[in-house]
């Protein structure tokens, strides 16, 4: 583990007295805020839907502090893990990795040459852990495609926290885990990844350091041949909010602008020149990007209609399409920043376009490679 890396155990703690006054008045105004956010920017959601997305930009409105917003959600994401892991009665199966990082798979371990890994990065801006519906969305992925093509295997990514671990920590982390699914003798042929916001964005950070390794993290493993894919999910493509779209979807999207502006501070903070393309991908130069179809043969980003990010979203990917011909972008009409996957918080997930491409997607990418 670098010097610079807090587990995610460290980076939580317990509430202070005058932490837990504060929290006073946010939960007197909660079901306030929950009722009038139910009727508005809600339309076509169930009413549960509506509830859990009202509840998510209220929290998410107030002027945290990073730790207390944490210590308010009280589970890291390991801890998310077992508890999911003990209510579908699976056994914990966790890979320690180098550089302070953990694998947890959804459903068997993988590690045959013949079997097929889906590794997937979880979004939380960086400074989050993975929420309660990441765990319930990977296994609905998991059954289906081993239902369909067998022996696919699904690990997430837990890495290290923002700001107190600064990028590119979960870079090195990240590179850590595809190295050792590569050293456990799964072939880059028969592993896709992927990740949604931040773990979309960690997507493409791993992408850089494969095609512009950079010096002062190792290096990133040697690919025999491209992997299976890449898939997007709401990628965070920009840490600036001055797109047009964040002004056309507020009070649409899942959370304000102002919240990812809070999140892309925190991130910021260890950005350096040297690390600006690699961790901010619509900052990088179109050229930036060749070499891409050597390392993923193709490519499928997902967005909501009326997510802050979209213009970012829609930008990047015109890009990277230029440098991967199978490359397909999927629009959920109405749908807002990580829909498939918060659709799973209230036992509403496996539907909508998005999901359907995703599977569609996964399933071919995996059945199309040896």
């Amino acid at each position: 583990m670098s010097q610079s890396t807090l587990s995610n155990d460290e980076s939580f703690r317990s509430l202070t007295l005058g932490e837990k006054l504060w929290l006073v008045p946010i939960f007197l105004k909660l079901p306030f805020a929950i009722a009038v956010g139910i009727f508005r920017g809600n339309k076509g959601r169930s009413w549960s839907r509506s509830a859990n997305v009202a509840l998510t930009r209220y929290l998410f409105d107030n002027e945290w502090e990073i730790h207390t917003l944490r210590s308010f959600i009280g589970v890291t994401t390991s801890q998310m893990y077992r508890t999911w892991a003990r209510s579908v009665k699976q056994e914990v199966l966790t890979d320690e990795l180098p550089e302070g990082a953990k694998l947890h798979w959804i459903g068997p371990r993988r590690d045959a040459s013949h079997h097929k890994v889906f590794l997937y990065f979880h979004g939380g801006g960086y400074v989050l852990p993975a929420g309660a519906s990441y765990f319930p969305f990977l296994h609905s992925l998991q059954k289906v495609l081993s239902a369909d093509i067998g022996e696919v295997g699904v690990v997430a990514l837990e890495y290290s926290l923002a700001p107190d671990s600064p990028v590119p920590t979960q870079l090195r982390q990240a590179n850590a885990a595809l190295t050792h699914l590569l050293q456990k003798g799964i072939p880059p042929s028969n592993i896709v990844i992927g990740g949604d916001s931040a773990g979309g964005n960690l997507t493409l950070q791993l992408t850089s350091h494969i095609l512009r390794p950079l010096p002062s993290i190792p290096a990133p493993p040697a690919l025999t041949q491209p992997l299976a894919g890449a898939l997007l999910i709401s990628p965070w493509v920009a840490y600036s909010i001055d797109a047009p779209s964040y002004a056309r979807n507020e009070g649409k999207d899942l959370i304000f602008s102002r919240s990812y502006k809070f999140m892309g501070d925190l991130v910021r903070l260890g950005v350096t020149p040297e690390l600006k393309h690699h961790v901010e991908p619509a900052a990088a130069p179109a050229d930036w990007w060749s070499g891409l179809d050597r390392v993923y043969p193709r490519i499928l980003i997902t967005a909501g209609e009326h997510e802050g990010l979209f213009d970012q979203i829609i930008d990047v990917s015109r890009i990277i399409g230029q440098h991967v011909k199978d490359m397909t972008t999927v629009i959920e009409p109405g749908g807002i920043h990580e829909d498939m996957i918060i659709k799973f918080a209230v036992g509403q997930g496996g539907n909508g376009r998005d999901y359907d491409a995703t599977v569609a997607f996964l399933t071919s990418s995996f059945r199309g490679r040896n």
